[in-house]
């Protein structure tokens, strides 16, 4: 399974521009689509990302950092579906609706298109509030490999729920694991249980913090990939 990065914004600079967010080609399935349509479009242009044969993309959850090339995207291609989590509020729903799309609304982990699926939706308390976020799992020649927007319900929890799904081979984490605001007791704790959970490579991005991907480093050392905007990895 081929994993592209089209957009990722992670550092203090890029939220002050709000280059914020990230977005995945996922096979053929589009994850998050970044937090400025204009960036989104660019990247995809700039990066030669082949976007014809997308027919599903998943929103993570709905905050403004993961939705904002939507809009543009269903309005040239209607008829899209999109994956929400059901308890996605009206606003995004609406949005899809009015651009065109096929919305379905995903409670429990489902399969998305061949090869991919989603984990279900999942509670987190953010401290602005209560939202809703669903990650995605491929089925990679290694196992199974976990993509994340956020991971706002916990990085451990998200891959427990694999786990349950998909069984113990659970290869590779990839995306925002929302470390950022931890302390570097908690983020070797978080770590150290990827670890006893059995993952083989982990990929931070987005969100997960500069202090954690130092700490990503230092204990997966050649584990922790790296992946550059426009870049592919292949799982």
């Amino acid at each position: 399974m081929k994993i592209t990065l089209i957009a990722e914004g992670s550092t203090k600079k890029d939220r002050e521009a709000l280059r914020w967010g990230i977005s995945f080609l996922v096979g053929n399935v589009l994850f998050d689509t970044f937090g400025r349509a204009d960036i989104f479009e660019e990247n995809v242009c700039r990066y030669k990302i082949d976007l014809s044969r997308v027919r599903h993309v998943v929103i993570s959850h709905e905050d403004w950092d993961h939705i904002a090339g939507l809009e543009n995207l269903l309005r040239e291609r209607p008829k899209m579906k999109v994956f929400l989590c059901k308890k996605t509020g009206p606003v995004l729903k609406k949005i899809v609706r009015d651009s065109g799309g096929s919305l379905t609304l995903v409670d429990s982990p489902r399969r998305i298109a061949p090869g991919v699926f989603s984990l279900g939706q999942m509670r987190a308390n953010t401290g602005r509030g209560i939202l809703y976020e669903q990650a995605v799992v491929a089925k990679s020649r290694e196992g199974f490999s976990v993509i994340t927007g956020c991971a706002h319900p916990g990085i451990v929890r998200i891959i427990k729920r694999a786990i349950r799904c998909f069984g113990k081979n659970i290869y590779a984490v990839c995306g925002g694991f929302h470390m950022k605001d931890n302390s570097r007791e908690e983020n070797l704790g978080i770590i150290g249980e990827l670890q006893r959970l059995g993952v083989k490579k982990v990929i931070p991005l987005h969100c997960t913090g500069a202090p954690a991907f130092r700490l990503f480093k230092r204990v997966f050392k050649n584990n922790r990939l790296r992946l550059k905007r426009g870049g592919t990895l292949k799982l």
